[in-house]
């Protein structure tokens, strides 16, 4: 027992009584030991309680080291799965819940069709615009202006894929072209051969197709080989996680009943650049 113990045992007996009882030195020491003791039962349960949880984590660093450390740093645990944030699909009897065929109409998949149609509106070049506009060719009906998100694989494939598609008129004074997107979850049938990815988009073999290099991301940038074959300019770009992305761009809306564009809206690299903009990756 020194001076300090002696003084804290006084406050201790000051603060817990109202008022101070009068001054007793035996009480007094019998306190502070007490005190004392407390105060180093305490200290030898925090280091013993140190010790548990360092052994704990020292093992559960040596099974799971990514998920201690987000354990220590609070960042909770991560999803390594390529699709991580995706809802899951309740499945009917052949469809997802909700669905007559493949397209969903409805939920958190055709939210992320609306989502992919966005992007590709706000991703019109300078000088164009992108207009609601309605069909003038009588065997079209509804907007020109549409998306939507279909499963890919059937009920119990796994991994599960879905794909969103997005088509955009974009306008430069009275002449319309047309802009689409493509999004698809990982596929394990996806080539990773940028150009391979572009030729398979639109079963054209024969494309021309050249790699542009991206910020160190490869786009194949394709072309059908002759206007028999279709016209249209297209990136396809396989992000690191397995997401695929098409962009697809002609001066043409067909079906559309507009003049066409006098030019397609993109050079070759800006169509790359846009296909491997992080932004349509919509798993991301």
């Amino acid at each position: 027992m020194n001076e300090q113990d002696l003084k804290r045992a006084f406050e201790d007996v000051v603060v817990a009584s109202s008022p101070p009882p009068a001054m007793d030195p035996g009480r007094a020491l019998d306190v502070a030991r007490r005190a004392r003791s407390k105060r180093r039962s305490s200290i030898v349960g925090a280091v013993v309680a140190v010790l548990v949880v360092g052994v704990g984590l020292g093992s559960a660093f040596a099974l799971n080291p990514k998920g201690t450390q987000e354990y220590l740093t609070g960042a909770g645990p991560s999803s390594s799965s390529s699709n991580a944030g995706m809802p899951d699909t309740q499945w009917g009897d052949k469809w997802p819940v909700g669905q007559s065929d493949r397209t969903a109409t409805n939920g958190p998949q055709a939210d992320r069709g609306k989502q992919l149609l966005n992007l590709l509106m706000a991703s019109a070049p300078a000088g164009y615009d992108t207009p609601d506009l309605k069909y003038k060719d009588p065997r079209m009906h509804g907007g020109m202006l549409h998306a939507q998100a279909q499963i890919s694989t059937d009920k119990g494939q796994k991994p599960e894929v879905w794909t969103y598609t997005a088509y955009v008129p974009v306008r430069k004074g009275e002449k319309v072209g047309r802009l689409m997107a493509n999004v698809s979850m990982p596929n394990p049938k996806d080539p990773t051969d940028p150009c391979a990815l572009a030729k398979r988009f639109q079963g054209v073999d024969n494309a021309e197709c050249k790699i542009v290099e991206v910020g160190g991301k490869q786009v194949g940038v394709a072309s059908a080989a002759s206007p028999e074959r279709g016209a249209g300019t297209w990136a396809s770009y396989r992000a690191a996680n397995g997401w695929t992305v098409t962009i697809m761009q002609e001066a043409e809306y067909r079906y559309g009943g507009y003049p066409a564009l006098d030019a397609e809206p993109f050079l070759s690299p800006e169509l790359a650049a846009l296909a491997a903009d992080p932004k349509f990756v919509l798993g991301s």
